[in-house]
């Protein structure tokens, strides 16, 4: 009787311990199917913005988890008649570059990521319309929103359309480009490592903008606070840094009122011998000096470069304007 006894209670156990390990899979189960956080547009889809303005992609989850989630925005090149970088900026970085996506999580359509922040539900993506210099016509860029190779949230179809209109201004834009390469030593280098700069002084030859570090160069004037008056604008090449190949820098000057069929363009190569160097190698003819009278919102630019006096005087702006360039 006793072993009867025990017998049962042992089958009884083995039952217990049947249902735990039963109840044990179905919770692993239940977590599996757990749903995903669902991301979906919370405003339009459809947005037009002008350049200079930022289109504001809204999001939302349906619901937040504590770790943070990525999704894509990938650009459709079909209806798109933006160009990257050139007309817009998406923020974050490329899941195809090294430098900020992991190998292994490299993989499937390009595009920007960005990623919603943990115990998050509503987040918002701004897209910078660039303004571009010249009148152009409206473009359109369109967009695919996708999950990210983390795979944390998942998204339904999402596309978002995001037309960009011409913006124009009254300001007047300054660029001195000199893009390119030349030879040396059987080597092609980039005419960006020879150092031009911008200058533009007020009438009492106080330097009140500038543009040392990029390539190429830009300055804008902003119609509604500048005074009217006379301002000396000075284009100039600072460093060849060693280079001194016997051709002429390919340097130009643009004048531009952004967004306006208002513009010009000059060649100033031939004031850019590369082997006489520019004014920090004792070259102190290195420059294209440039009046400008400012009268409301009607500029009128007097290219005097062929007025020794001028030149004389760029001694000083030479003196003052380089004394707040880096080294």
């Amino acid at each position: 009787m006793k072993k009867i006894v025990n017998y049962k209670y042992s089958i009884l156990a083995l039952f217990s311990l049947s249902m735990v390990f039963i109840a044990c899979n179905d919770d692993v189960e239940d977590l599996g199917k757990k749903e995903k956080p669902v991301l979906t547009a919370n405003g339009p889809t459809d947005i037009t913005v002008s350049e200079g303005n930022d289109a504001i992609l809204k999001f939302k989850l349906n619901k937040a988890i504590n770790e943070p989630i990525q999704y894509r925005l990938v650009i459709i090149n079909e209806g798109s008649s933006a160009t990257d970088q050139d007309d817009y900026v998406i923020p974050g970085c490329r899941s195809n570059d090294p430098d900020c996506v992991a190998i292994e999580e490299n993989g499937g359509p390009v595009g920007y990521i960005f990623e919603i922040p943990a115990y998050t539900t509503e987040y918002d993506v701004n897209i910078a319309a660039i303004f571009d210099d010249f009148a152009e016509a409206p473009e359109t860029l369109k967009l695919k929103v996708i999950s990210n190779r983390t795979l944390l949230g998942v998204v339904d179809e999402l596309y978002y359309t995001i037309n960009i209109n011409n913006s124009t201004t009254n300001d007047l834009s300054i660029r001195l480009n000199w893009s390119g390469t030349f030879m040396s030593g059987g080597n092609e280098i980039d005419n960006c490592d020879l150092d031009m700069d911008l200058e533009l002084y007020d009438s009492n030859l106080n330097i009140i903008a500038d543009s040392y570090n990029n390539c190429p160069e830009s300055i804008i004037i902003d119609t509604a606070t500048a005074a009217n008056g006379t301002y000396y604008l000075a284009a100039s090449l600072w460093d060849t840094f060693g280079y001194l190949e016997n051709v002429n820098i390919p340097a130009s000057i643009t004048f531009i009122k952004q967004g306006t069929a208002f513009n010009t363009t000059l060649d100033i190569s031939s004031s850019f011998p590369m082997q006489a160097g520019g004014l920090n190698n004792g070259n102190s003819n290195a420059a294209v000096i440039y009046t400008i009278i400012k009268n409301g919102t009607t500029y009128t630019i007097t290219d005097s470069n062929s007025t020794t006096v001028f030149q004389g005087r760029y001694g000083n702006l030479n003196k003052k304007g380089k004394s707040k360039r880096k080294n």
